[in-house]
């Protein structure tokens, strides 16, 4: 099906009242990217994401979880404060590690435990862990990993 003037016309009045594009598709017999596309051909306002719409009148994010707290003063009165999901847990130490490749950042332990820490040991120039658990992280041959590091001596 192709656009007439009559479908064109169809589309700026519908457009402007502000009718969903997947509704003017339905009524004009298009798809609704056909409809988006012929808008933008025509030079017709843009409109607002309905979704960024909803989500810049929200106070907090989709991850705010609240906390009931009660004033002290009466018991009665229970308020309810905005808490960030990432106050509910708190790690010994960053799982991410330190962001730099001065040494091998190989997790030992687990994060939630106490005695978590990373390998420590030399790595690799712009890797960031040492040979042992390079091959275990790429799983590579012993022949690559040689070819590796010749270049990377040769290199500094």
């Amino acid at each position: 099906m192709s656009w007439n003037n009559q479908k064109v016309e169809d589309l700026k009045k519908l457009w402007n009242e502000g009718v969903a594009t997947s509704q003017i598709g339905v009524q004009l017999g298009f798809t609704k990217n056909a409809v988006i596309g012929k808008a933008f051909r025509l030079g017709l306002e843009r409109r607002q994401n309905s979704r960024k719409k909803s989500t810049q009148n929200q106070q907090f994010s989709s991850v705010t979880m609240y906390r009931e707290t009660s004033n002290s003063s009466s018991q009665n009165t229970i308020k309810k404060e905005p808490v960030r999901r990432r106050e509910k847990f708190s790690f010994k130490k960053s799982i991410v590690g330190t962001g730099n490749f001065k040494s091998c950042q190989w997790p030992i332990g687990d994060p939630l435990e106490e005695g978590f820490h990373y390998c420590g040991g030399q790595n690799i120039p712009t890797k960031p862990y040492c040979i042992e658990h390079y091959k275990k992280a790429y799983n590579v041959d012993e022949k690559y990993l040689d070819k590796l590091l010749d270049f990377l001596h040769e290199k500094n």
